[in-house]
């Protein structure tokens, strides 16, 4: 915690708030590449950022329900904690993303916008890490420094997208980063400790969805343009 002009900050809140201006002016940079709107990316970018939030913390929370927080159930509001998962935030962001497209009249199509929503998210995610870092978690089964590994392999994952961010298939970026991701997650989950791995039917559950996320990754990057 920090105190800024008598005002106590928790470092975590605030790198989480560094993490999402940046994939915010990162999806406006693309989506002007890609000459769509920069407003349209603002207009929907809360829905985004509120379902992503609320997608990553319930994610966690039931992960550790049992573990944790049935013990402790008020501290499922202390976000300042950590506690806050990546593929609960996809999921959550593109369902919000989703609704606010569905309600809207504008011509472009869903995945032209999920396509400038993931091309910063990956950065993001590595200034996000720095969030573990603070509280001294994210640590693998050997003292391995998860966080470290998976910052460097997002900033890569940016880069790439970064560099295909011109092309003009829809779902393309989408499914790189589904597919990039994905990849990361499933090499970094066997260095975890066994005691934090949520498991469905024996496999992580980080595993399943990854490989969900792959799968589908290859499809939208195979298919065809329409």
């Amino acid at each position: 915690m920090i105190n800024i002009l008598g005002i106590n900050f928790h470092l975590y809140g605030l790198i989480l708030g560094a993490a999402i201006i940046l994939a915010l002016e990162i999806s406006s940079r693309v989506a002007r590449k890609k000459n769509i709107d920069p407003k349209i990316v603002e207009r929907f970018f809360i829905w985004t950022v509120v379902f992503g939030i609320i997608g990553a913390r319930l994610y966690h929370v039931v992960d550790f329900w049992e573990k944790y927080y049935s013990l402790y159930p008020i501290r499922v509001l202390y976000l300042w904690e950590g506690g806050l998962a990546i593929w609960g935030a996809v999921a959550g962001g593109i369902l919000g993303l989703w609704i606010a497209w569905s309600l809207s009249k504008i011509k472009n199509k869903f995945l032209e916008l999920t396509d400038i929503g993931v091309s910063g998210l990956p950065l993001a995610q590595a200034v996000g890490r720095l969030g573990n870092w603070v509280n001294g978690e994210l640590y693998g089964k050997n003292g391995e420094p998860l966080f470290a590994y998976e910052g460097i392999l997002n900033v890569i994952l940016f880069w790439i997208l970064w560099k295909i961010g011109h092309k003009k298939k829809p779902g393309l970026l989408t499914g790189v980063y589904l597919m990039g991701y994905g990849s990361i997650r499933m090499f970094l989950e066997n260095l975890r400790e066994e005691s934090a791995i949520w498991r469905i039917g024996g496999l992580p559950t980080a595993v399943i969805i990854s490989g969900m996320a792959i799968l589908l990754g290859v499809y939208l990057i195979l298919r065809k343009r329409s």
